[in-house]
């Protein structure tokens, strides 16, 4: 093949490869005018049915009116916690077990459990636990798993055996500091929790003054080797006695070593002495959690659909009705 042919044929690759970008620009531009007509011609079958959804839309929030005035507001708070001497699962069956009696409506055991009257026992509508999980490795809590989606097969994400959330929700903001007070008072009534709590302060206290005996041994080691030792290597001239000074510094990093290992355990002492942690504490109550808005919109919506798809079916109607009857003949 000469350069004329050679150059022939790159012209020609040249000339199908522009006529295939052509092709695809044409065939984009004709996906996009698609497209762009049908959302047009959906918007006008809207427009022209605008009666029909406007006139769903008013009945729609009509009944919405009608069920928010039927039923009782509430208001909603939440405790973020750190299960200290024991895994976060006893605390979370524990609060749920408790639940399950105001979804029986066996207010006079839960009011018992509470420490509080039946009465406001009885303005207190759920009382539930959840588990948080942590999706970065970082045993800090990403999200609370409201919905218990979580699944131990899924490797990527993980469930905190120490957080966990109490969500608290009342008829009557009256009753929610009573509320609050009785379910801490609920949890650290538990035996199992405070044994166990009781015991892991008691084992700390233990490990505490093993570490403080540990360090006053090597401040005596270390006594020996900087002081003691020297002396005697001056006093006597016919021993010499070789000082490591690695064996020296490293004297020095177990000490730093156990003394932060002591610092944690007084911190954990000091401020986690309870069975719980409380991280966040439950929140003043201050808007009810389904006013007229949330029915309004989730009724609303659902009417304004009913009413297009009804608009289409009536426009329809003679098509349908004919095409059920030569199905039946």
């Amino acid at each position: 093949m000469n350069n004329d042919q050679i150059t022939r044929q790159q012209t020609t690759d040249e000339i199908d490869l522009l006529e295939l970008f052509n092709r695809m620009g044409r065939g984009i531009k004709k996906g996009i005018l698609w497209v762009y007509r049908l959302i047009l011609d959906f918007l006008k079958l809207i427009l022209s049915k605008t009666v029909w959804i406007l006139a769903f839309v008013v009945i729609g929030l009509i009944v919405a009116y009608v069920l928010y005035s039927n039923t009782r507001r509430y208001y909603s708070s939440e405790m973020t916690a750190i299960s200290n001497s024991i895994n976060n699962t006893y605390v979370v069956s524990s609060i749920n077990l408790l639940n399950d009696l105001f979804k029986q409506r066996n207010y006079s055991i839960a009011a018992s459990y509470l420490n509080i009257d039946i009465s406001r026992a009885q303005q207190i509508k759920s009382v539930e636990a959840f588990y948080t999980i942590d999706i970065n490795k970082d045993r800090i809590p990403d999200y609370t798993d409201y919905k218990r989606l979580y699944n131990p097969k899924d490797t990527l994400v993980k469930r905190l055996d120490n957080y966990f959330v109490i969500r608290l929700e009342v008829y009557d903001e009256g009753v929610f500091a009573q509320v609050r007070d009785g379910i801490k008072s609920y949890i650290y009534k538990n035996k199992f929790v405070v044994d166990n709590n009781t015991e892991r302060i008691r084992q700390n206290k233990i490990l505490i003054e093993t570490i403080e005996n540990e360090i006053r041994k090597l401040d005596s080691l270390q006594k020996v080797e900087y002081f003691e030792l020297p002396q005697m290597q001056r006093a006597s001239s016919n021993q010499m006695v070789v000082l490591n000074e690695k064996d020296r510094k490293l004297y020095h990093d177990q000490k730093l070593a156990l003394e932060r290992e002591k610092l944690k355990l007084e911190k954990d002492l000091n401020i986690n002495s309870e069975p719980i942690t409380v991280v966040q504490d439950f929140t003043p109550l201050s808007k009810a959690e389904n006013p007229y808005s949330r029915y309004a919109v989730k009724i609303g919506l659902f009417f304004a659909i009913l009413g297009f798809a009804l608009s289409i079916i009536w426009q329809n109607k003679k098509k349908i009705f004919d095409h059920i009857f030569k199905k039946n003949s």
